[in-house]
């Protein structure tokens, strides 16, 4: 892993808390690892007490969460045993990351996220979408251990459930 600049931090957290508008963006969470293959699936969970909001957001700009990377670079799919059909639990076809924790009103864009990714990882990683699962959306499954226990901020192109929709 690179480091992250310190001017792209820097102006990340720029944006405090004070600055942020109302509204609310969409975060997933890690809900499982297989350290036999190396992979972490992470998703919405959409529906439980704790799911997310891919329409209009759950979690306010205000906080400070890391941004969840992908990079989709075609690794094959290891011979795990999806715990729902793929549409929900899909192989990505790569990597994931989580950057340093940052303001969701920071997100002025998805090529802000982005930014921070390729920043963060190297140059072919960007920020996490909700249809990165080739075969639907809601999660996927990639090589990677993000942490546990806690919420990233992740991109949707078909919904108003980003920061910077607000």
């Amino acid at each position: 892993m690179r480091s992250t600049g310190i001017t792209l931090l820097a102006l990340l957290c720029s944006f405090g808390a004070a600055q942020a508008a109302d509204g609310k963006g969409m975060t997933w969470k890690k809900l499982s690892h297989s350290s036999e293959f190396g992979i972490d699936q992470v998703g919405c969970n959409g529906g439980a007490v704790d799911g997310c909001n891919p329409y209009v957001g759950d979690t306010s700009c205000r906080n400070i969460l890391p941004v969840l990377c992908v990079s989709n670079d075609g690794s094959p799919r290891p011979p795990y045993i999806a715990t729902q059909s793929e549409f929900y639990d899909g192989w990505l076809g790569g990597h994931i990351a989580a950057t340093l924790p940052i303001y969701g009103v920071a997100l002025r864009s998805q090529a802000t996220g982005d930014k921070l990714c390729s920043t963060s990882f190297g140059v072919h990683w960007r920020m996490a979408e909700f249809h990165d699962n080739p075969s639907g959306g809601w999660g996927f499954r990639g090589y990677g251990n993000v942490r546990s226990g806690q919420r990233f901020w992740v991109a949707i192109n078909d919904q108003p459930a980003n920061c910077w929709n607000r």
